[in-house]
């Protein structure tokens, strides 16, 4: 907001134009030595700068053979706004990302500016026609040519550049999550079937569900970012999940015993920042388990114990 002794001030010194009748929309002037860096931006952007529609297929044509997407945006158009808009840092985010135009941009960038710049693409999984180049290929829908059009480039970028320092640090990687319900079955009891009902609820998880599903609610849950570093690890016989760097346990195993919870507690005691676990409530050996583990890993300095 611009208040009125300011606008005076910008007419006094010349600095206002209003077209060259002297009646168009005022515009401010600015200068290369106001700019921090560059040029100000202007509104017509030339094929020459920012590519074009013939050079977008050519470039989904190398990755591809025959293109399967027929509206792609070429990357220097995509390169020009990130350019202007975002820092080495930012979160790129695009709500119709296609065949993945941006998330290509934003590598290719980060390899030419050694930027940490991440993408959020989104996506509808429109069906591919049947009678297309993408079908023909394989792709059932534009996600599927999407996710494969950013692992393509990733590898491209990085062969292109294979003789820059540091070209192998570049991430390439991405995750795929769909929107889904909840993994957890809802309470809905059939007063007339109730004691059904209560067996049903023994293990609340839905069927068809993976640990990998459920882990990615908990996170989601706890509100911890789902980039967050992950990996699985064993820990007496039983698959578990680390999180952020040991910062958080998961294990939807069954059969836990006290020797598993006293393995998480020589965890904590080496050194590992352990902070939260989270069990199946039905994964206990027995209640005296369940009872005692609380105990256990409070003794080891970690408080915040869940189950679901």
């Amino acid at each position: 907001v611009t208040n009125k002794n300011t606008i005076v001030k910008w007419i006094e010194e010349g600095r206002v134009f209003f077209g060259q009748t002297g009646r168009g929309a005022p515009q401010l002037k600015r200068y290369l030595n106001e700019v921090q860096q560059g040029v100000v931006p202007i509104t017509y952007w030339s094929y020459d700068e920012c590519g074009h529609n013939d050079e977008a297929r050519k470039e989904i044509k190398q990755l591809f053979g025959e293109p399967p997407f027929d509206t792609p945006k070429p990357t220097r158009l995509i390169k020009q706004i990130l350019n202007i808009s975002t820092n080495k840092d930012s979160i790129v985010l695009d709500f119709f990302s296609g065949s993945s135009t941006t998330a290509h941009a934003v590598m290719k960038l980060n390899s030419q500016d050694d930027g940490n710049r991440k993408f959020i693409m989104v996506q509808l999984p429109e069906h591919c026609d049947e009678n297309s180049e993408a079908y023909k290929a394989g792709f059932l829908n534009i996600c599927q040519i999407g996710k494969e059009r950013i692992r393509r480039a990733g590898e491209k970028i990085k062969e292109e550049n294979k003789d820059k320092e540091g070209i192998k640090n570049l991430d390439t990687g991405f995750k795929v999550f769909k929107l889904d319900t909840s993994n957890l079955k809802a309470w809905d009891p059939d007063v007339e079937e109730l004691e059904e009902t209560l067996k049903g609820m023994v293990d609340p998880i839905k069927e068809g569900r993976t640990q990998e599903d459920m882990l990615y609610e908990i996170m989601l849950k706890y509100g911890i970012d789902l980039t967050m570093p992950l990996e699985e690890i064993q820990i007496k016989g039983k698959a578990a999940y680390s999180i952020g760097l040991g910062y958080m346990i998961v294990c939807l195993e069954d059969g836990l015993t006290l020797d598993f919870i006293e393995a998480i507690g020589a965890m904590k005691q080496s050194g590992q920042e352990i902070a939260r676990v989270v069990f199946r409530d039905s994964g206990f050996a027995d209640d005296n388990v369940k009872t005692n583990a609380v105990q256990l890993l409070k003794k080891f300095g970690i408080e915040d114990f869940r189950t679901i």
